[in-house]
């Protein structure tokens, strides 16, 4: 009997020192990101949006397709939607799918490095500044935004790497290129982009654009296509009035933007805190200018190292800045003025765009290159280890103003104050603009903010009213500042004497708007009834029932819905509620 070689068992390959390297690099940000997004809360848009949709579903095509203050984000509407029916106000599964999506960006942008530039060590470097970089950890802390652009970075990392090896393999690689630009134009119009930068690096690669002159009039119909969805189904963005657009304030919005926000935060920074509302606190002038000399180092060192690819890929990100200039001047800078360009959410997208094209600017793209010398792994490991270490600190100082603590005292209360007494009935009321902004309108009041948490009842009538205060703790109220009293009744020690057919109580004089209704009663057996039409209930013995009311007023309505003991209303009081 012949016996046979038994096959050489497997031996695992481990991963290289670079991958565990671009490991902690990707996990790090990603890790301290997670943590203080699942430790934020919901805070002005993130509360109109889950309120709407409450209200209507994940398949209303109006409501997905909604024109919100000039955006169009069916994706983001129908994610609110689907998360809000499986919990509501749950602000750690509502952050869940954006951190999965940047998870999925994280490594598909390795993936699309290495494709282009081979497993060296140097691709670590823009690596690491798209994943520690500032511009996209901070502002994306903010749910409304972050459903916004995340998904965008998303389909720009899906897209390129789909079109890079299409690019070079051919095959039904185009297919992701148009499916990742949907993507991300379900969830924000910056996805718009998405092909100038596709076109961008197929003029890096030194790929030509007639041998594929169909895939890019597919690019350019989908656009149209979205373009005119677009204008069809949106109001204007551009502000009509406000201060003057000059060419002052356009510089002074462009000098902030670029040396306040983007460069500070390509390093992980700033380091000057937090600004008021989502804006970044300026850095200062010593900072700027360091900044500004070190990103002029940056610009000569790629043109010397990568010729003219180098001038091609600063093009590239200048234009996509110019843009994002472009689009905030016309649409914020009158309403705002240039502090608008202390605001990191107007360049969150320019994180992927900067990192890819610094790549550019200084590896050549042959798809399979050299371990580069040496020198390659020391620089690039001590420029990751800084690049990590200011992004922790500027994360750790920005961070906390976009955790909205205050949204979350309020909404805990709230909560507490239900658990505690599931019958309490509040007097709807508007909450602290820092929660929701007055501007919201309808949406800034509480009954929209804190509506979803299960067990509350706004506006219902009864004999015990509540009114939230500014932290979201329930005050009983004891009374209304009276603006219009009942004319005195015709029977003594009772007023006026209710049953089933309707009395009309006159008031001194009219009242208009939003009040609260105070009726002091008496009967010998409860019942119910309606005042001012809406159904009540007249528990026996005396008592005092409030009912918010709204409208022009000059009687009140009252009578008993069936048969049953006579109610004595004694006192009719409307007005503004008075607390305890």
């Amino acid at each position: 009997m012949v016996e046979t070689e038994k096959p050489a068992p497997r031996v695992a390959r481990r991963p290289s020192t670079l991958v565990v390297a671009a490991f902690v690099a990707g996990v790090v940000p990603l890790a301290l990101h997670s943590w203080a997004a699942l430790h934020g809360n919901f805070a002005q848009d993130d509360f109109v949006m889950t309120y709407r949709a409450a209200v209507a579903g994940p398949f209303d095509l109006g409501y997905l397709f909604q024109d919100y203050h000039g955006h169009l984000t069916p994706g983001g509407f129908f994610l609110a939607a689907v998360m809000t029916w499986w919990a509501p106000l749950n602000f750690p599964l509502m952050v869940a799918p954006l951190l999965l999506m940047r998870a999925v960006a994280t490594v598909l942008f390795w993936c699309l490095l290495v494709r282009c530039f081979g497993h060296r060590w140097a691709i670590l470097v823009p690596f690491t500044v798209f994943t520690a970089s500032t511009l996209l950890l901070v502002p994306t802390l903010w749910w409304a935004y972050g459903v916004q652009i995340v998904p965008v970075v998303l389909a720009a990392a899906g897209a390129v790497y789909w079109h890079v090896r299409y690019l070079r393999e051919g095959g039904r690689w185009w297919i992701g290129t148009f499916a990742w630009t949907l993507f991300g134009l379900a969830f924000y119009e910056k996805a718009v982009v998405v092909p100038v930068l596709l076109a961008g690096v197929t003029v890096l690669l030194g790929q030509s654009f007639r041998e594929r002159w169909r895939y890019w009039a597919g690019h350019a119909v989908l656009l149209a296509a979205f373009v005119v969805g677009y204008l069809a189904l949106t109001s204007s963005q551009v502000s009509p009035g406000g201060t003057p657009m000059t060419a002052g304030t356009v510089a002074d919005l462009t000098g902030r933007m670029l040396g306040d926000t983007f460069l500070p935060g390509l390093a992980g920074g700033p380091w000057s805190g937090p600004g008021p509302g989502a804006t970044w606190a300026p850095s200062p002038f010593v900072v700027v200018v360091l900044l500004f000399a070190a990103a002029l180092a940056l610009l000569l060192a790629g043109a010397r190292v990568g010729g003219r690819r180098a001038w091609r890929a600063w093009a590239l990100l200048g234009l996509l800045f110019a843009v994002d200039v472009g689009l905030l001047a016309l649409t914020r800078l009158r309403e705002v003025g240039p502090a608008a360009g202390d605001d990191p959410r107007y360049l969150a997208e320019l994180a992927f765009v900067a990192a890819l094209c610094g790549a550019f600017a200084f590896l050549s793209p042959d798809g399979i290159a050299p371990s580069g010398g040496k020198r390659e792994r020391p620089i690039a490991l001590i420029a990751c280890v800084l690049l990590l270490v200011s992004s922790v600190v500027g994360f750790s100082q920005l961070a906390p103003a976009l955790r909205f603590g205050h949204s979350a005292q309020y909404l805990g209360n709230v909560r507490a104050a239900v658990a505690a007494d599931p019958d309490l009935v509040f007097f709807d009321t508007f909450v602290p603009s820092d929660v929701v902004h007055e501007w919201f309108g309808a949406d800034s009041q509480a009954s929209r903010v804190a509506g979803l948490v299960p067990g509350t009842h706004f506006d219902q009538p009864t004999n015990r009213m509540h009114l939230l205060d500014a932290t979201g703790t329930p005050r009983l109220i004891t009374g209304v500042d009276a603006e219009s009293r009942e004319v005195t009744g015709p029977v003594p020690n009772c007023g006026y004497t209710v049953g089933e057919t309707l009395v009309s109580v006159p008031l001194d004089k009219p009242v208009l708007g939003r009040h609260l209704l105070k009726i002091d009663y008496f009967t010998s057996d409860g019942g119910e009834g309606l005042v001012d039409r809406t159904p009540v209930w007249f528990q026996a013995g005396l008592h005092s029932l409030y009912l918010p009311v709204d409208g022009l007023f000059d009687h009140i309505g009252v009578q008993l819905s069936s048969p049953g003991a006579p109610v004595c209303v004694a006192k009719v009081e409307i007005g503004k509620p008075v607390t305890q």
